[in-house]
């Protein structure tokens, strides 16, 4: 029989001596449907744009933290709606260096691009190069193209699982270096502002780093916080073994079995956890035009 859900804190975090496992929850606001075994949740029965109410918020924070990424298809909100439902998970931040915001909203970037958009078809989590790198991530789809510009995720628990207790011995206690200058370099510098901007980012965001190993704040699972796009070498090593090191644990989030793949379709919205997973969007829609609103939610240092 399926358990209840777990109860979560005002802060959204589970009661002491609460962990989210792998038993399917029983919600009684939506209905859940498994994408993968591993990874992944479609909600059905949800009109964000009416009242979320405490009962279902505590249901979607419980789903989110076990199934790590949610898709709810057929969402027609408006800004605030999106927002609305993104403080369910957490607090929004402002917008970052890179991106554009909505007009009059500083906390919904606006993301647009025809095919490959710089540093989104590589394996990555989100702002892992800042101190405390976003909690979550919530994107609705706005305008997609007719085929292609899929986006996968990939579970660094199920990765840190998997591994052998040696690498996890290996491995645990080190630090890696995330600099957003390893391929975001060109992104900051478009435009007539462009080299004082990249100044002015490169003093605000150097270099910074966190554990190779993370542990999950709320459910308390390790992970594997390592990712291509933003890792530019582990910490206190000969470079030989840091590049090996590196190449093989941002492999990991290509593992198949770790994965989910969401083909994405207009007014579709997604949230899923930055701190467990890394996703990819796949570049293959050139020339055509997708435009996402994008919400991040602050997080913590990694520990």
């Amino acid at each position: 029989m399926a358990q209840n859900a777990p109860t979560l804190t005002t802060d959204n975090t589970l009661k002491e001596g609460q962990t989210v496992s792998s038993n399917e929850c029983r919600y009684e606001t939506f209905t859940l449907e498994r994408a993968t075994p591993t990874i992944g949740a479609f909600i059905h029965g949800l009109d964000l744009r009416d009242e979320i109410t405490p009962q279902c918020q505590t249901e979607l924070r419980t789903a989110f933290l076990q199934h790590e990424v949610l898709f709810i298809r057929d969402q027609h909100l408006e800004p605030e709606d999106q927002l609305r439902f993104a403080k369910v998970f957490g607090d929004p931040q402002e917008v970052s260096a890179f991106f554009p915001s909505l007009p009059g909203n500083p906390f919904i970037e606006v993301l647009e691009s025809r095919g490959r958009a710089a540093g989104t078809d590589v394996w990555h989590s989100d702002l892992t190069w800042q101190a405390t790198p976003n909690s979550a991530t919530c994107l609705h789809a706005q305008e997609i193209p007719p085929c292609g510009g899929d986006t996968l995720w990939s579970s660094m628990t199920a990765a840190y699982d998997a591994l052998p207790e040696t690498m996890k011995n290996l491995i645990d206690g080190l630090e890696a270096v995330h600099d957003w200058e390893k391929e975001l370099t060109g992104v900051v510098r478009q435009g007539d502002d462009g080299e004082a901007r990249y100044e002015e980012t490169r003093r605000k965001y150097p270099p910074m780093t966190h554990p190779v190993v993370r542990k999950h704040p709320e459910t308390g699972r390790r992970l594997v916080y390592v990712n291509e796009l933003f890792t530019s070498r582990i910490s206190g090593v000969p470079p030989q073994l840091s590049d090996s090191l590196r190449n093989m644990l941002t492999g990991l989030a290509k593992t198949p079995e770790y994965q989910v793949r969401f083909r994405w379709e207009p007014n579709s919205l997604v949230i899923w956890d930055n701190r467990s997973t890394q996703h990819y969007a796949v570049g293959d829609y050139h020339p055509h035009y997708r435009r996402m609103h994008r919400v991040t939610l602050r997080g913590d240092r990694p520990a």
